[in-house]
């Protein structure tokens, strides 16, 4: 069902130090209004940025593997780290329609919360941020990351992406 999973990865500084070296190579890509690549769902569209796994070297994919468990890790077909800073959101939208069949939100910040999950009985629940926690939800899950604020810190989360 829904599940946090503290502790689910305990490298998260030395993975956030690899995304940092990324980011200032510009690896990102935007993924919104005026972006390369779009999210958009019948409730609007996205804006935030995404480092896909086509665009990380090796070392940080080695990093993020680092201290997943091994009996996920030999499954996962592609991970992905979103960043949101301030201004930016994901609107309210269902994994499945991307064709993979499961997927996992590790935190890699803390702070506010911003994701936001509606239950099979449409209750709307608010995910407190920890790094390192894994939030374990059915794919069919509706959820969204609410819009940053202007005096938070970017937030940044990794997918991992069962296909």
């Amino acid at each position: 069902m829904y599940e946090i999973v503290d502790d689910y990865i305990t490298n998260v500084d030395e993975i956030m130090q690899k995304v940092y070296e990324h980011e200032s190579k510009g690896k990102f890509t935007n993924r919104g209004i005026g972006g390369t690549d779009k999210h958009a769902t019948i409730y609007g569209e996205s804006h935030f940025s995404s480092l896909y796994q086509k665009d990380m070297n090796e070392d940080l994919v080695e990093t993020v593997w680092k201290t997943l468990p091994e009996s996920e890790r030999k499954w996962v077909s592609q991970i992905v780290v979103n960043k949101y800073k301030p201004g930016d959101w994901l609107v309210r939208h269902q994994d499945s329609a991307g064709g993979y069949w499961q997927f996992k939100l590790v935190f890699l910040t803390e702070g506010k919360p911003h994701f936001k999950y509606w239950d099979k009985d449409d209750v709307e629940h608010l995910v407190q941020e920890k790094k390192g926690a894994m939030f374990k939800m059915p794919i069919e899950t509706w959820h969204e990351v609410t819009k940053i604020e202007k005096d938070e810190e970017p937030k940044y989360s990794l997918c991992l992406i069962w296909e």
